[in-house]
């Protein structure tokens, strides 16, 4: 059921933003290092089909060991080649197909099947509770929590607050709840009836309008997670889950997934890789051009730049330009923006024709942000 689940919610993932694992666009793409061969149409394609196949073939095969294995290694490819890849449903399910892998060769194995879940469950413990904690910010309950509500809000009631600052603030609370109510056997059950009524609760904010749908059937997964390795569950402790017995992979995972994540509060470790996804506590990027640079930039990418307030200036965001064209939000990274303001400074004749503004992470108590401006001259 794991191992379905898994490949249904990757391969729903993967169709979803398409054009994201494909070379053959106008969003840059951010290689690891700049010496990496990058597979060029059609070879591309070919991969992509290859992932999607290899998917299937773990879903449906008894022994899928080999098929879990290839596919780990083109993603690995892929990753590398594209840093916007790593976005925090493939991180998550890459690392729980890896846990699979361990006892693919033998099912009859009680020690490493049991082994191989506990390394997921600690995966989607930690997903929930960094999650939630990174949500504890102002930029949660000023920006992100009211865009989600208000479409409906505004709909049924006109444009006011309804919610508190203080209330607000219990979904975070709750996020980080259900990742510790899940390691407890006294509370495990309501935790997970909780987390799959909070993910469809998400859905419903998420669909009727359209928003961010390569994350619809990661929430449905996660909901799948929760009901399959939670559910009922008594043969194991918050010991068995926390604490790996011995070095390897569930060793890894609790650094990764357990501890990383609090590194990034110090921009030490990247923020989709500890669970900041509508967490309001990422960086933020917005490019400025002048009119004669964005003249000269491709058709493709033109259609992206937006009139700015000061005349004879546009804006690019990079955000919305990757939700546009790839189906997923832009990579919250320094070294990201950096890299695409690079790219349209290639169309500027003038240094100053591209100013790149970045929004560092907001106070988690104001909410303000401090803000860097870089020209191409800097860049």
């Amino acid at each position: 059921m794991l191992r379905v689940a898994l490949s249904l919610g990757c391969a729903a993932g993967l169709l979803l933003s398409a054009k994201l694992w494909l070379s053959a666009r106008d969003y840059p793409l951010s290689p690891v290092a700049d010496w990496m061969p990058v597979a060029s149409p059609p070879f591309d394609l070919l991969l992509f089909i290859t992932l999607l196949a290899l998917l299937a073939l773990v879903a449906t095969r008894a022994r899928p060991s080999k098929y879990i294995a290839a596919f780990l290694l083109v993603a690995a490819m892929l990753c590398l080649t594209d840093q916007s890849r790593w976005q925090p449903w493939f991180y998550q399910y890459v690392f729980m197909l890896a846990a699979l892998l361990l006892c693919a060769r033998d099912g009859s194995d009680a020690d490493r099947r049991r082994a191989v879940l506990n390394v997921c469950r600690l995966i989607v413990v930690a997903v929930y509770f960094w999650s939630g904690a990174q949500k504890l910010n102002a930029g949660f309950v000023e920006r992100v929590f009211p865009s989600l509500v208000n479409p409906y809000l505004n709909r049924l009631f006109g444009a006011v607050d309804l919610f508190p600052r203080w209330l607000i603030m219990t979904v975070p609370l709750l996020e980080i709840s259900i990742g510790l109510g899940l390691l407890t056997r006294k509370f495990r059950d309501a935790s997970v009836a909780l987390a799959v009524l909070m993910h469809a609760l998400i859905l419903l904010l998420l669909i009727p309008v359209g928003r961010n749908s390569v994350v619809w059937p990661w929430n449905v997964a996660m909901a799948g997670f929760a009901v399959i390795l939670f559910w009922r569950a008594k043969d194991f402790s918050a010991r068995d889950v926390v604490l790996p017995r011995r070095l390897g992979l569930h060793a890894v995972v609790v650094v990764l997934f357990g501890v990383m994540p609090l590194l990034s509060r110090f921009d030490l470790w990247d923020s989709y890789l500890s669970s900041t996804l509508y967490s309001g506590n990422t960086v933020a990027a917005v490019i400025h051009l002048d009119e004669a640079t964005k003249a000269r930039l491709p058709p493709g990418i033109q259609g992206y730049a937006q009139e700015g307030r000061a005349g004879g200036e546009f804006m690019i965001s990079p955000d919305r330009w990757s939700h546009a064209e790839l189906n997923v939000p832009s990579y919250p990274e320094k070294r990201i923006f950096i890299n695409i303001a690079r790219r349209l400074c290639a169309y500027a004749e003038d240094p100053a024709g591209v100013r790149l503004v970045i929004y560092e992470k907001p106070n988690w108590l104001s909410g303000r942000r401090e803000t860097h401006t870089h020209n191409c001259s800097d860049l």
